[in-house]
């Protein structure tokens, strides 16, 4: 393909950003324990190793072939990639490709381009070419390619496999305190928000300026729309909800707007007893998260609230020799409240994955093909996932364990993930949940297991941890109930996205009051917020988020 038309280079590195995000829970369990890793020389009848480079697209300008990883592929599958890269708008440089003929011989997709593209009869049709050249994709899938097929029927396109099992040992609870006023109150524990009362007023009496600032009791980010995510959150957490988009599903399976089903207002109530006290940040309802770092790397603020991405500044503290002072997080909920979560897909996530398809400029598909088929094995999913055994991880009691010599380059930063290669797991189709299992039974990737964990922390996390008898934070989290509730946001009419753009601008105003005003008002406050929604709709916005979640509840079955 022309790369001087469109400003399109051929270059070296991939920097994976999103390895370590996250977003769900195991809810099943596997006694499987994974054997050291399978032999890369077997190979299905028919399936070709003769050699082949191809083109793919990347939006990394660094993405390379030039490393252990690379090179290990290769030399079990015989496949090459090249590297285009797009500069800009991916979206509008794809559709440019497309409008001109002019993409490689294989693209990766979002959702939308991937429509286009399949529109356009610009990719390979792999409806037949799978059952016959690609017996590992169809073990993947366990024989069952629905989900990969279009509404013409076709598969035009690949997508990572469903996974077994998924535990992502990144979640948290929402309550981050001090690992230093934990270790002096002896780690107490912690059941309701007046056990976290009682620990911290007794330490900010003790110990009023820390490091020649006023100590802070409760504190976090608030500004624009940092205050409904993260107040939003963790009022939603305290009540036991489940993570639903806007709503609240009870026993009666009814969705309701959140901000008034049972138990949504019991954090704010506490922090309004903070605020009275003088343990309460008020400036958190306004602040940029630059400026509450500031104040958290300063290591005055005893506790934090919000979700994972809002759970204090350990990193800061910790390169400022205050690793004392990182964050232990706690799961707590209201007394007489249940926690509830919603029942965690193991299929491929669609919108948050990328589709593979092989283009009409390839020169031989069906042995790209084959070389993709290759990468769906559980040997090739593991290298890409893990790396080398030996040298990036090791088999210990029959789990995969990452080596100290990963840990440490990781650690230094810079080009890290291309020297060692772990560059590919989306655009090569690896199951990208976080926590995601392989069929062996361990993780998919080593950023999800335990032994990254452990290895990451800091050991004043470490002790805290083992005071509580846990490895990592999901340890601490309380075990929920787990409840199938299908709503998403995908049938949104313009009403209801309008409908909720208000309300949370109602919110942002009523929230402040509940903290920050009288405690005799605040039943007065969240009625007029109530009334203000009735007002601009709420009544038209459940009967229409009701019939959504019914028909999505068909959809599901």
């Amino acid at each position: 393909m022309s790369k001087k038309r469109y400003g399109i280079g051929s270059v070296g590195a991939f920097a994976l950003t999103a390895i370590l995000a996250l977003t769900a829970c195991s809810s099943s369990d596997s006694n499987n324990s994974p054997a050291p890793s399978p032999s890369p020389d077997s190979q299905a009848p028919g399936a070709s190793k003769a050699p082949i480079t191809f083109s793919m697209n990347t939006t990394v300008a660094t993405m390379n072939w030039d490393n252990d990883i690379a090179r290990e592929i290769t030399k079990r599958t015989g496949g090459t990639i090249k590297w285009d890269v797009l500069t800009g708008d991916e979206r509008q440089k794809m559709n440019v490709w497309l409008a001109a003929g002019d993409y490689p011989d294989v693209v990766s997709m979002w959702d939308d381009t991937y429509k286009a593209y399949a529109d356009a009869k610009a990719l390979v049709d792999l409806t037949e070419l799978i059952p016959k050249h690609a017996p590992s994709i169809m073990k993947a899938f366990n024989n069952d390619l629905s989900s990969l097929k279009q509404p013409d029927g076709k598969i035009w396109a690949l997508r990572a496999p469903p996974t077994s099992k998924i535990e992502n040992l990144a979640d948290k609870g929402w309550l981050h305190i001090q690992a230093s006023v934990l270790k002096e109150a002896g780690y107490p524990q912690l059941k309701t928000l007046d056990d976290v009362y009682k620990l911290i007023s007794e330490h900010a009496k003790k110990y009023p300026e820390i490091r020649g600032g006023k100590t802070i009791g409760f504190s976090n980010f608030g500004a624009t729309s940092q205050l409904y995510n993260v107040f939003d959150t963790s009022a939603r957490m305290y009540a036991g909800m489940p993570a639903l988009p806007h709503v609240f599903i009870g026993d009666d399976d009814k969705p309701v707007l959140r901000f008034f089903a049972p138990g949504y207002t019991d954090l704010f109530k506490f922090f309004n007893k903070m605020n009275v006290a003088g343990l309460f940040d008020r400036e958190a309802l306004v602040q940029t998260t630059d400026q509450f770092n500031a104040k958290c790397a300063q290591g005055r603020v005893l506790a934090v609230f919000g979700p994972s991405f809002a759970s204090g500044c350990t990193n800061d503290l910790v390169k400022l020799n205050m690793a004392d002072k990182s964050y232990i997080s706690f799961d707590i909920v209201a007394p007489g409240r249940t926690k509830v979560s919603n029942a965690t897909s193991t299929s491929s996530l669609r919108g948050s994955d990328q589709w593979v398809g092989i283009t009409k400029n390839a020169k031989d598909a069906v042995r790209i093909l084959q070389f993709f088929d290759e990468m769906y094995k559980t040997e090739n999913q593991i290298l890409v996932g893990w790396g080398i055994e030996g040298k990036y991880f090791t088999v210990e009691g029959g789990k995969r364990v990452v080596s100290d010599y990963v840990v440490t380059e990781l650690g230094k930063g810079g080009d890290a993930w291309d020297r060692l290669g772990f560059s590919y797991p989306r655009p090569l189709l690896q199951m990208m949940q976080a926590g995601a299992y392989l069929s062996d039974g361990d993780f998919a990737r080593y950023s999800s297991s335990v032994s990254w964990n452990q290895k990451t922390m800091n050991e004043p996390m470490r002790e805290a941890l083992k005071a509580y008898g846990a490895k990592t934070f999901t340890d601490l989290l309380i075990k929920p109930a787990v409840k199938n509730l299908p709503f998403t946001t995908s049938a949104y009419t313009d009403d209801i996205k309008r409908f909720n753009s208000e309300a949370i601008a109602e919110w942002n105003k009523a929230v402040p009051k509940m903290i920050l005003e009288a405690e005799s008002k605040m039943e007065a406050n969240w009625a007029s917020l109530e009334k203000a929604l009735k007002d601009k709709g709420l009544d038209k916005y459940h009967a229409d988020i009701d019939a959504i979640y019914k028909k999505q509840k068909d959809a599901a079955k």
